[in-house]
């Protein structure tokens, strides 16, 4: 069986980009991961009421049970304007145990009520 031989600066080459092209991925993936983070951070957050809440079946790589709730929460433009929001979100799955009422902190996105970051349930003032 013949082998093909590459020309030694192409080998060389080669070598080099099976080291660099991974850690050029990975430089991405850790700057997009820092980015969300110090997003969640950084921007205001605030309170969400669940309106509603039922359970959707979703078809992401197979068949898959989520919890949606309607979520209304009020955000706050750059010149101070309060808009209140109220929109439908995925908000977890059925053993996450959501109720209507409950309190979720959440980093609304900017300039939209479409979008949300849900961080967590809010504790309770004590």
């Amino acid at each position: 069986m013949l082998r093909h031989t590459y020309n030694p600066k192409v080998t060389r080459e080669l070598a080099v980009m099976r080291v660099v092209f991974p850690l050029v991925g990975l430089l991405i993936c850790i700057a997009i991961l820092g980015f969300y983070l110090w997003r969640l951070h950084h921007f205001e957050r605030t309170v969400a009421t669940i309106e509603a809440v039922w359970e959707e079946e979703v078809h992401r790589r197979g068949v898959k049970i989520v919890t949606m709730a309607e979520l209304s929460f009020s955000r706050t433009t750059p010149t101070g304007e309060s808009i209140v929001c109220r929109y439908n979100f995925e908000i977890g799955t059925p053993h996450d145990d959501f109720n209507i009422g409950d309190k979720l902190d959440i980093v609304p996105a900017t300039g939209t009520c479409q979008r949300a970051d849900i961080i967590g349930k809010s504790e309770p003032n004590l």
